[in-house]
């Protein structure tokens, strides 16, 4: 799942993983979201769902750890402190994370992988990752690329393997932002499976004339939707609660209709 911070990935992300455990399938739930969500979302543990999450701290520290065992075990002490200076640059953390996300791409031979991916760096960086990690890879360590980094670009386009979906809210920002991510992705040779609409009021039902028109205004930007940027289309709709649990997170993920006037 992937889109614009706060529009609720994590929540549509554990939907989607509680759903699939409990039709029978094996599950891995994983997450680079610093704020670690999830564990909270789902309120214990589910049968046939594992959950872990992407630190990015510990993922750069063992990197760095990787690095300086391989590259730098062969270094004079003057190159040794000059690798070691070099992978405290931000792009040393953008790297080990890119790693552990290919890792856990990887893990999806076998089982469903639900990623919940954070909408920063980490996230982006897997646009231009065959040409960018390769060579910052080679710069730092001059080491073989791990299996998993060299087949996750083919895995993220490979519509048989991976469904990207994008999250937004029915309102102008998170739309655009999300579009404009479709591009992206669609530029490096990646298609979003589906759109999701998030904290929907479509249909509510309220007597309330601001939760009206508040309604009737999101019918602008699902239209939008509909007609320009999702090829598939599902609404989640407005929760009074957070859903919590296996059973609510159950029925947020159940199928309803859209209907969109223009």
């Amino acid at each position: 799942t992937m889109g614009k911070g706060g529009v609720g990935e994590t929540t549509v992300a554990a939907a989607i993983a509680v759903t699939l455990a409990q039709r029978g399938h094996r599950v891995h739930l994983s997450t680079t979201d610093p704020a670690a969500h999830i564990e909270q979302t789902l309120e214990g543990e589910i049968e046939g769902l594992t959950l872990s999450r992407i630190d990015p701290l510990a993922e750069t520290a063992a990197y760095r750890a990787e690095v300086m065992h391989t590259t730098g075990e062969a270094l004079d002490p003057s190159s040794r402190a000059l690798l070691e200076e070099d992978l405290r640059s931000p792009c040393t953390e953008e790297i080990a994370v890119f790693r552990a996300f290919a890792r856990e791409v990887a893990a999806g031979t076998d089982r469903f992988v639900v990623l919940d991916t954070a909408p920063t760096g980490h996230t982006l960086l897997l646009l231009d990752a065959s040409e960018s990690y390769q060579r910052e890879l080679e710069r730092q360590a001059r080491n073989t690329q791990p299996e998993s980094v060299v087949n996750l670009l083919a895995r993220l386009r490979d519509p048989g393997f991976t469904k990207l979906l994008l999250v937004t809210l029915a309102e102008a920002t998170p739309v655009h932002e999300a579009a404009a991510l479709q591009e992206d992705l669609r530029r490096a040779g990646i298609e979003p499976f589906a759109w999701i609409v998030n904290q929907s009021l479509l249909d509510c039902g309220s007597c309330d004339p601001i939760l009206q028109r508040r309604e009737q205004a999101e019918h602008r930007y699902l239209y939008e939707l509909a007609n320009d940027h999702a090829s598939r289309l599902a609404w989640l709709p407005w929760q009074s609660n957070e859903p919590t649990g296996a059973d609510a997170l159950a029925r947020l993920a159940r199928p309803r209709s859209l209907t969109v006037a223009h």
